[in-house]
């Protein structure tokens, strides 16, 4: 009976009843605070439904058309919300993961990993090195591979310079570059060595006091 009703056109009349009672929609969808746009699509076939089951099924007056039709949206909604829960979500591997004290999703991925996820930001690209710049103020915000910038601060280390900066053509960039810098200060404990932060579209590196006296 279900599918019957489900692939049997509406009749001139259950048109015509259905346009009359058609603000039963938006008014669920007010009363539920869905948004129209993004669920009107999902509540009209049942609303449909509903009409053809009004008029194929008598017994069902003796509740109230607005009743049945309610109903049937619900149960769309209900059915498309569980859809939602199982789909996998995508996160950005740049956002914090929750109660972590800022380590990123990046943070978390292993070396033999990095295949799997077309990760972008470790090609050798041309950088602007610069030494003992004035620092800006520091804006509170990791992958092993050997890249442009570990081998810089690696000669950086050996010389006597208090600090340097890379320089990158944009903001993206450059915060895609410190997840392989702060990777590579944490593997080699080199928390104590020297510290590293970036401001806008520049990563700074900078020799800590402590490690000088040693």
């Amino acid at each position: 009976m279900g599918k019957h009703i489900q692939e049997t056109p509406l009749t001139q009349e259950e048109q015509k009843f259905a346009e009359e009672n058609i603000e039963l929609i938006k008014l669920y969808l007010n009363i539920r605070k869905l948004s129209v746009d993004e669920w009107y699509d999902v509540v009209v076939f049942r609303y449909l439904l509903s009409v053809k089951r009004w008029f194929c099924t008598p017994e069902l007056h003796q509740y109230k058309f607005k009743t049945i039709a309610f109903t049937a949206m619900q149960s769309a909604v209900w059915n498309e919300m569980q859809k939602m829960n199982r789909r996998i979500k995508t996160i950005s591997l740049d956002e914090e993961i929750p109660g972590t004290d800022g380590i990123t999703y990046l943070e978390g991925i292993t070396y033999k990993n990095l295949n799997y996820i077309g990760y972008m930001g470790l090609e050798r690209e041309e950088i602007n090195i610069k030494y003992n710049v004035q620092l800006p103020e520091r804006k509170s915000n990791y992958v092993g591979r050997k890249s442009d910038e570990t081998i810089a601060i690696e000669g950086f280390l050996l010389g006597k310079m208090k600090n340097m900066c890379f320089e990158y053509d944009t903001d993206e960039e450059a915060k895609k570059k410190l997840s392989v810098v702060q990777a590579n200060r944490r593997k080699n404990k080199h928390q104590k060595v020297y510290d590293v932060y970036r401001v806008k579209n520049c990563i700074y590196v900078v020799r800590l006091a402590d490690a000088k006296k040693k």
